[in-house]
């Protein structure tokens, strides 16, 4: 009887320190790029898992890992909690090839992971950094009139219009308020203050809720995108939340 108490108290403990571990998952692929580059001896690949489930919020990095690269496409895995995944959150990889300080490959779009249907696998395509940075310089000086606010063609009279100085200042308006800043704009990232400066006159429905939605989408944009003559805003999941259109 003795040997049957002691054996049934180890299962117990046994139980009761499984049931309080966290289980490590993984999230696993490979990164490459399309040009014809060889890749620098001393690169290095790094790769994050983030949380970007609030809109309004920065992304909360939950595994990220560097490794010696050599030649592409490289494999990575990142282990993470299980614990902190929840099914109703959305998740991404992103990752950037450098040579020291210098940024030479990076990915222009979030890769989703885990939950909404994604698995535990991405296999990313990075863009050359330098292509960013003439991207970035097509802003300057260009004026746009929005044309599709979070998934829905803008049917207003009026439409929301923004235009970008030098540095990353702009100016604009929601259709009925003006409003302007200086935007934090590096490669392909760009981020608009909280503090914008903007007129507060009243607004006529359904301008004044179209307005609303654009000034509250600005606040979600991660990255952009110019293609010809249209620009795409996009939050941290890759999503375009306004498409724009220059202004002739």
């Amino acid at each position: 009887m003795l040997g049957t108490g002691k054996a049934l108290l180890a299962s117990t403990v046994i139980w009761t320190a499984l049931s309080g571990a966290s289980f490590a998952g993984t999230v696993e692929g490979s990164a490459t790029y399309r040009e014809r580059i060889a890749v620098p001896p001393d690169a290095t690949l790094f790769v994050e898992l983030q949380d970007v489930s609030l809109a309004d919020a920065p992304a909360v990095t939950l595994a990220a890992q560097r490794y010696v690269v050599s030649g592409v496409p490289a494999q990575f895995k990142l282990t993470f909690d299980d614990a902190l995944i929840q099914d109703r959150h959305r998740y991404v990889v992103r990752a950037s090839i450098s040579q020291g300080q210098k940024l030479l490959f990076t990915t222009d779009t979030a890769y989703p992971v885990l939950t909404d249907g994604a698995g535990n696998s991405a296999d990313l395509v990075l863009v050359q950094a330098q292509t960013q940075v003439q991207g970035t310089a097509m802003l300057e000086n260009t004026q746009w009139t929005a044309a599709v606010l979070n998934g829905a063609p803008i049917e207003t009279e009026k439409h929301p219009e923004i235009s970008f100085a030098q540095d990353g200042a702009f100016a604009g308006t929601g259709g009925c308020n003006r409003f302007s800043g200086q935007a934090e704009i590096s490669g392909n990232r760009i981020e608009f203050p909280d503090n914008m400066a903007a007129t507060l006159m009243a607004c006529p429905p359904p301008l004044d809720e179209v307005e609303r939605q654009f000034l509250k989408a600005l606040q979600s944009v991660t990255t952009f995108a110019v293609q010809g003559d249209a620009l795409a805003l996009l939050d941290a999941t890759g999503e375009p939340v306004i498409k724009l259109v220059r202004k002739q």
